[in-house]
């Protein structure tokens, strides 16, 4: 059975907890005990306690919701084993996310990504309607243009980066694991670019997805592509919200605007 440690900061606590799946010492927290299940995958080099901090995920209403924040494999608190940036990483991730989601008997249940994130929430959405109630992509992409590669190729050298920007990373891992893992996933973008076209495996799942989608961004992105060329066009069943004056952590810096329409798109009969 899962462990739990209770955190007393808030009215209703956050618990921290491990699960063993597939071998693997997976860290997650969860907060609330309410009807509708939400799942949130963090983004490149993040973790739950960065992506999703208790400030965020505690402004959702307990009563309705039960939040689940997960670190995949080699990031945050799931750091046992080492983390590996390939082609089929998310892929591989998803398995964790759907495995950790049934062991807590929190299916079906809706599921949402950030930035490399999202792109492990299109494979757990491609499980079906019977596991994914519905889907919110955040700061997504499932595809990379040439221009976005150039702007990955200008971070990869994360000792070049401010201070500033390094500082939300580092208050969770060391800077050679910053380093090293922000290299290796901009070499994985480069590659995608270079050998497939620029289309990640998730973007051949994507078609396959029926479930009601919220996709989220910031109008200020660099990162993002258009979403109305790829996810308003291929997704059958799909809205877009875009927080204008957002980047592409939209989330952390509009917090109460990012709650509310989640919240109000998981309790959508």
């Amino acid at each position: 059975p899962p462990t739990a440690e209770i955190i007393p900061s808030t009215p209703v606590p956050v618990e921290k907890g491990h699960l063993l799946i597939n071998d693997v010492n997976i860290g997650y927290c969860r907060y609330g005990s309410g009807p509708n299940y939400l799942l949130c995958i963090c983004g490149a080099v993040g973790c739950y306690a960065k992506d999703f901090p208790e400030a965020l995920i505690t402004r959702f209403d307990p009563d309705l919701m039960t939040v689940i924040c997960i670190d995949p494999p080699g990031y945050g608190t799931s750091n046992s084993v080492p983390r590996k940036q390939e082609v089929l990483r998310a892929t591989k991730d998803s398995v964790f996310c759907v495995r950790l989601m049934q062991e807590l008997d929190l299916v079906p249940f809706t599921v949402c990504g950030w930035s490399e994130g999202s792109r492990t929430a299109q494979h757990v959405a491609g499980n079906g309607p019977a596991i994914v109630k519905k889907m919110i992509l955040m700061a997504p992409f499932a595809q990379v243009k040439a221009d976005a590669v150039n702007v990955f190729k200008g971070l990869r050298n994360t000792d070049q980066w401010l201070p500033a920007m390094k500082k939300p990373y580092l208050e969770h891992c060391s800077e050679e694991f910053l380093r090293k893992q922000w290299a290796d996933n901009v070499d994985l973008v480069v590659e995608v670019y270079n050998m497939m076209g620029g289309r990640f495996p998730c973007a051949d799942v994507l078609r396959k997805i029926t479930q009601p989608s919220l996709i989220m961004i910031g109008g200020q992105d660099k990162f993002c592509n258009d979403p109305k060329e790829v996810f308003l066009k291929v997704l059958k069943n799909a809205r877009l919200e875009t927080q204008l004056h957002g980047s592409h952590d939209f989330h952390l810096q509009y917090q109460k605007w990012f709650v509310s329409k989640v919240q109000s798109f998981v309790l959508e009969s």
